[in-house]
């Protein structure tokens, strides 16, 4: 009996410890898979949070972007509200003399009324005379008649001689040349035969697929820069015009008129959040009009020239700074990141033709040729005819002659 309740307990004791060796072995498998399910929870949420982090930085930059818009809107409406007050001071200055002046004007006028009168009564009295005048010669010739047929005896008869000098009153007018219809076609023809443009991209909406990249970049830091161009916008705003974006600055260079900013102005950036605003004066009235923007990064000077005037100039802009090579560059559209995430609102829609970059600065003499149509100064670095890739419905034309880039 002891030793078959032995056999009996110990078969108990097998098969409970065979049910806690499986419990055993189903709390490892389950400890297993969450390690598995942890893991794969800890990837999702360190990729969740990458994509959160570049999504924050990307709201950062434009959030300071806004900071730096909204300050500019704040100096640019406080300067126009002390504008506005000088110009309201000068209005009442000038009603007042205006007043002053009219009140001359009447006293002139009358003046001029009352020498009129005596003109009047001069004329009246000079027809007066010559009609007594006229009747003394009639009287005259009678009695040259009559004393004619008394006296044909004698040998010399008396003569009477009357010289008539006509009453002249001359006026004289200082008339200003109006040109004729010739005349102003010629000058417009003169105007709009500017060659040696190469050729012209034409972008026809404001769509964030319409754009233009380069085959190449800047391969060394650069310490100069001009670009010129010939826009034709006929916009409320300009657009974007060139945006160079690096690793560490999708705004190290960009020249753009914004359509959220302060209108009839336009941003010529060199490594955000420098920058400085430039006059677009006449650009936007849909003719050609010829732009150059000059940079050097001794003593930070820069030169603003439209139409072969020097517009604004300026020092103290990024001095001693350098623009890093290897980026980017887009014509059309602002990068928000290297490439891409563009807007819409700020696209370029118009005309471009004879985009010419270099690195180092132009002379004066060589914008005038060049806006002049003279030729394209040596050195060019990036042009049209490096154009890699054209995206959306951008046209690239070829037309050596402005009046042909349509």
């Amino acid at each position: 009996m002891p030793l078959k309740y032995g056999c009996l307990y110990f078969k108990r004791f097998q098969q409970m410890t065979f049910i806690h060796l499986q419990c055993i072995a189903e709390n490892y498998n389950i400890s297993n898979n969450i390690d598995s399910e942890l893991r794969a929870f800890k990837e999702t949420t360190d990729h969740r949070l990458n994509s959160l982090k570049s999504w924050t930085e990307s709201l950062q930059k434009k959030t300071k972007r806004l900071d730096s818009r909204l300050a500019n809107m704040t100096r640019a409406l406080r300067e126009n509200n002390h504008l506005n007050l000088r110009q309201i001071q000068k209005q009442r200055m000038g009603l007042s003399d205006l007043s002053h002046k009219i009140q001359k004007q009447q006293s002139h006028i009358e003046s001029l009324e009352s020498f009129k009168n005596q003109v009047q009564y001069g004329m009246r009295d000079l027809q007066a005379s010559l009609k007594r005048y006229q009747m003394k010669l009639e009287n005259i010739q009678n009695k040259r008649q009559t004393t004619a047929a008394l006296a044909e005896h004698h040998t010399t008869e008396p003569t009477v001689q009357a010289e008539e000098k006509p009453f002249q009153l001359s006026l004289q007018h200082k008339i200003p040349h109006i040109p004729t219809p010739k005349e102003e076609a010629k000058s417009k023809y003169l105007e709009n035969s500017i060659c040696n443009v190469g050729s012209m991209l034409l972008f026809l909406s404001a769509s964030t697929e319409n754009y233009v990249t380069f085959q190449r970049s800047f391969r060394t830091g650069i310490h100069e820069l001009s670009i010129c161009t010939w826009p034709q916008v006929d916009a409320k705003y300009l657009g974007m015009i060139i945006s160079y974006a690096t690793e560490n600055n999708d705004n190290m260079l960009v020249l753009c008129g914004w359509n959220s900013g302060i209108l009839g102005v336009m941003d010529f950036v060199i490594g955000d959040p420098a920058y400085r605003e430039l006059s677009l004066q006449n650009i936007l009235d849909g003719h050609w009009h010829h732009l150059c923007i000059i940079w050097s990064s001794t003593e930070g000077r820069f030169w603003y020239y439209l139409d072969r005037h020097l517009i604004s100039t300026g020092s103290k802009f990024q001095k001693g700074y350098e623009i890093p090579p290897g980026g980017s560059m887009v014509l059309g559209q602002e990068q928000d990141l290297t490439g891409g995430d563009f807007d819409e609102a700020e696209a370029f829609v118009g005309r471009l033709a004879g985009f010419v970059l270099w690195t180092r600065s132009l002379r004066p003499e060589e914008v005038s040729g060049l806006a002049s149509g003279k030729g394209v100064p040596r050195g060019a670095v990036l042009s049209l005819d490096d154009v890699d890739q054209m995206s959306g419905s951008v046209q690239h034309i070829t037309c050596q002659c402005l009046e042909h880039c349509m």
